[in-house]
C-alpha cells in the first residue's frame, strides 16, 4: 500500500523536477520530455499495484480521507493509460510552444492530482483535488501560442469559477450540517435531512455537470473543445475527464444510500430519476449538435457530450439498483469504468491528430493514403466511439445498456437511437479518412504511434472486456 504512494510522489516529483530542468536554455526540450515520461511511468506503475490492492477490499490512505475500491483504482489506471497516448501523441510539438516546459510539468501533475480526486472520501480532500486538477486544466488549454487557445482558456476559466463556486457552497453545506448534527466533519455523503440534503446534492451535481458538460451545463465545452489547440483538449478531454467522473460516481454512490429531500423518497430513487432526464437530454442534444459541423475538432466535442450521457444513462442505473439490488450495482460501475476508458483512448488520439491534419472534413480526405496504418488506427478508434464490437466502446455501452434496462427500457430504447444517430457524423469522418486522394498528409511519427498504440489497446481490451468486468 505504501509503494503506491511512494510511487505517486515520484509523480509528483517528477512534475517539479521539469522546470528545474527546462530553466537550463542549452539542455533543450528532450530532458522534460523524459522527466514527464518517467512521471507517467510511475503513477502507471502505482495504478496497476493500486487494482491490485483493491480487488475485493478498500484501500485506505490517510487515515480514510482517501480510499480506494475496485472501482476507483480502475479509473486510475483508465487515466495513467490514456495519459500515455497523450504524452506519446503530443511528444515534441508542445516543445514548440514558449511555454513548452509548462505542459511536461502540468501532465503528470494533472494525474497526481486525478488519484486523490477519484479516491476522495472528504469534501476537502474533494476541494483540494478539485482545485489543482481545474486549474491545472485552465493552464494547459492557454499554454499554445495562439489567440485561439487563449480565448477558450478565458471561456473555461468562468465556467470553472461557476463550478468552483457550487463545489464550494456544497462544501460549506457539509460542514453546516456536521455542525448541527455533531458528526464527523465534512463527509462526501450527504449528512443532512429533508430538502437541505437534496440541496446540497444537487450543489455538487451542478458544480460536476459544468466540469463534464452535461446538459444544461454544456455550454461552455464546444467552443473549448472547438477552438483550442487538440493536444491541449486532448489532456482535458482523456485524463483529467476520467477523475471527475470516477468523482461523480463516488457521489451517486453515496447520495443514493440516503433518503433526502423527502423522508420517504429513497435517494436513489430521486437520483436515477433526475439522472435519466439529464442523460436523455445530453446524448440527444450533442448527438444532433454533431451532425452538422465540417469541423472535425466540433464533432468531437460534441460527441464528447453525448458520451456523457451514455455514462449518465450508467450512474441512473447505478442509483437506482444501489437502492433495490445492490448485487448488480457493479455492472453499472463495470459499464462507467469501461466506456470512460474506451472514451478517453479515442478521444485524446484524435483531439490530437486535429492539429496536423487539419480541422475541416475536407482535411482529413485521404488520410488513409498517407499513411495506411494511421488511417486504420483512427477508423478502429472512430467504431469505437461508435460501439462496434468487438472494440472496447462496444462492451461499455453494452454493460451500461444492460444496466439500465433494469431501471428503463425506455432510456435503453433513447440511447440505442442516439448510438444510431452518432453513426452519421462518425461515417462521414471514416469515409473522409478511408477514401478519395486529398493532399498529402505530414504526421509525426510520434502521433502515428499514438493512434497505432490505442488503436491495439482498443482491440485488445475489447477481447478481454469480460476479464475488466472481473476487476471492478
Amino acid at each position: 500500500m505504501e509503494t503506491v504512494l511512494y510511487l505517486m510522489y515520484a509523480t509528483l516529483a517528477s512534475s517539479l523536477l521539469v522546470p528545474l530542468v527546462a530553466s537550463r536554455e542549452e539542455v533543450g526540450a528532450r530532458p522534460a520530455i523524459a522527466i514527464s515520461l518517467a512521471g507517467v511511468a510511475a503513477y502507471l506503475a502505482g495504478a496497476l499495484l493500486l487494482v491490485a490492492e483493491a480487488r475485493g477490499t478498500l484501500v485506505e490512505y490517510y487515515d480514510g480521507l482517501v480510499v480506494h475500491d475496485s472501482f476507483s483504482a480502475m479509473m486510475v489506471l483508465s487515466s495513467g493509460v490514456v495519459a500515455v497516448v497523450t504524452l506519446l501523441a503530443a511528444a515534441r510539438e508542445p516543445a514548440l510552444w514558449t511555454t513548452h516546459p509548462a505542459y511536461y510539468s502540468l501532465l503528470p501533475l494533472s494525474l497526481f492530482g486525478v488519484f486523490f480526486l477519484a479516491g476522495a472520501m472528504d469534501a476537502l480532500v474533494v476541494l483540494a483535488a478539485w482545485l489543482l486538477v481545474s486549474v491545472i486544466s485552465y493552464v494547459i488549454i492557454a499554454l499554445p501560442d495562439d489567440k485561439e487557445s487563449s480565448k477558450a482558456a478565458v471561456r473555461y476559466i468562468y465556467m470553472g469559477a461557476v463550478a468552483t463556486l457550487l463545489l464550494g457552497l456544497w462544501v460549506a453545506s457539509q460542514a453546516v450540517s456536521a455542525a448541527d448534527l455533531g458528526i464527523q466533519p465534512l463527509d462526501i455523503a450527504p449528512a443532512m435531512k429533508g430538502t437541505a440534503s437534496g440541496l446540497a446534492v444537487s450543489l455538487i451535481l451542478a458544480a460536476l455537470g459544468f466540469k463534464l458538460g452535461l446538459v444544461p451545463f454544456h455550454w461552455w465545452l464546444p467552443s473549448v473543445y472547438s477552438r483550442a489547440h487538440g493536444r491541449a483538449v486532448a489532456l482535458v478531454a482523456g485524463p483529467v475527464k476520467i477523475g471527475f467522473i470516477a468523482l461523480l460516481t463516488r457521489i451517486i454512490y453515496q447520495a443514493s444510500q440516503q433518503p433526502f429531500g423527502f423522508e420517504t423518497l429513497a435517494g436513489g430513487t430521486l437520483l436515477a430519476g433526475t439522472l435519466a432526464v439529464a442523460s436523455i437530454a445530453t446524448m440527444t442534444y450533442g448527438n444532433i449538435a454533431a451532425l452538422t459541423p465540417r469541423s472535425v475538432q466540433a464533432i468531437l466535442a460534441y460527441s464528447s457530450i453525448a458520451h456523457v450521457g451514455y455514462i449518465l444513462a450508467g450512474l441512473a442505473a447505478l442509483a437506482y439498483l444501489n437502492t433495490v439490488n445492490p448485487s448488480l450495482a457493479g455492472l453499472a460501475l463495470a459499464g462507467i469504468a469501461i466506456q470512460s476508458l474506451a472514451y478517453g483512448l479515442s478521444k485524446a488520439p484524435l483531439f490530437s491528430l486535429a492539429p496536423e491534419a487539419g480541422q475541416d472534413l475536407d482535411d482529413w480526405r485521404g488520410l488513409a493514403g498517407s499513411s495506411k496504418a494511421t488511417g486504420i488506427g483512427v477508423a478502429v478508434l472512430l467504431l469505437s466511439l461508435l460501439g462496434l464490437p468487438p472494440l472496447l466502446g462496444f462492451w461499455g455501452k453494452l454493460y451500461i445498456f444492460i444496466a439500465a434496462a433494469s431501471y428503463s427500457m425506455l432510456l435503453v430504447l433513447i440511447a440505442l437511437v442516439n448510438s444510431g444517430i452518432s453513426s452519421a457524423y462518425y461515417i462521414r469522418i471514416l469515409r473522409e479518412v478511408l477514401t478519395g486522394s486529398g493532399e498529402e498528409k505530414i504526421i509525426s511519427d510520434e502521433l502515428k504511434a499514438a493512434i497505432i498504440l490505442a488503436s491495439l489497446l482498443t482491440i485488445a481490451l475489447g477481447l478481454l472486456a469480460p476479464a475488466l468486468l472481473s476487476l471492478i
